[in-house]
């Protein structure tokens, strides 16, 4: 069995990637489950909490975020990366048979490791041509988190700035510090011009409501609100840090990609 593990399991772009992965496997035929500490990804994907994770000599484990004080007693370890300074593989006693980056430029973070390694891009979301609602054309939208680093502040002035009578914040606050200090004040003087809508799980909906999406973030891995747009035809603008050079390959490629480094 393909067993995922993975050290953050609430709303975000890793989550949404192994839950995708997950899903992908197991209709491609490989048993696979995603073992995470939250409860958000549970009913997404054929899912358990990481407490209940048990290691068998056949599994095969792809392991994010996490730094086991040994090598679990399985046939096969992979690491899967998808942070920068967060997770500094370089620092890692290695407990894994392989490591898997999304792109070189996040390899390049981690300059520090000096293993052997591969890259292997995130699986992109189908969807749709995104049918606009009427009056989309004035509206904009910010994506993600509400944290330092995706700098939500300056996205609503880049939207507010281009033209756009209405922005739409589509996330959760994960730093409320920062959206204190720098993002409320922002909305308070843009006030009929911000709506704060928080997270939404329907994706369609949600991009159906805006013509672009502004993401201004002081550092990105790989992120997949860009890809998310480019699939559905919704306008993206993005900063230095949203450019990414990732492998140009279809989902089906991709999960070759991981059958053969399983061997499965």
């Amino acid at each position: 069995m393909i067993k995922i593990l993975t050290g953050w399991s609430d709303k975000g772009g890793s989550t949404f990637a192994f839950i995708r992965l997950t899903n992908a496997l197991n209709d491609a035929g490989y048993e696979t489950i995603l073992y995470g500490p939250h409860d958000w990804h549970l009913d997404k994907c054929k899912s358990d909490k990481l407490d209940n994770f048990k290691p068998k000599s056949d599994d095969k484990l792809i392991v994010h975020f996490l730094n086991p004080s040994e090598r679990p007693p399985v046939d096969k370890v992979i690491l899967n990366c998808h942070e920068k300074d967060v997770f500094e593989v370089g620092r890692v006693i290695p407990f894994w048979d392989e490591c898997v980056f999304l792109n070189e430029k996040q390899r390049k973070y981690h300059a520090s490791y000096r293993g052997t390694y591969t890259t292997i891009p995130n699986l992109k979301e189908p969807l749709p041509k995104s049918v606009k609602v009427e009056g989309a054309e004035k509206c904009a939208g910010i994506i993600g988190s509400i944290d330092v680093n995706k700098q939500t502040h300056i996205s609503i002035l880049r939207a507010i700035n281009d033209g756009y009578e209405k922005v739409y914040i589509f996330g959760n606050v994960t730093n409320p510090e920062f959206y204190e200090n720098e993002v409320k004040p922002v909305i308070m003087e843009n006030i009929d011009k911000v709506e704060e809508i928080g997270f939404m799980s329907d994706k369609e909906k949600m991009y159906s409501m805006v013509d672009a999406v502004y993401l201004s973030s002081k550092s990105e891995v790989a992120n997949l609100v860009k890809d998310e747009c480019e699939t559905n035809g919704t306008k993206f603008f993005g900063n230095h840090a949203t450019n990414h050079d990732v492998k140009d390959l279809t989902n089906d490629e991709i999960i070759n990609e991981w059958i053969k480094l399983l061997e499965l």
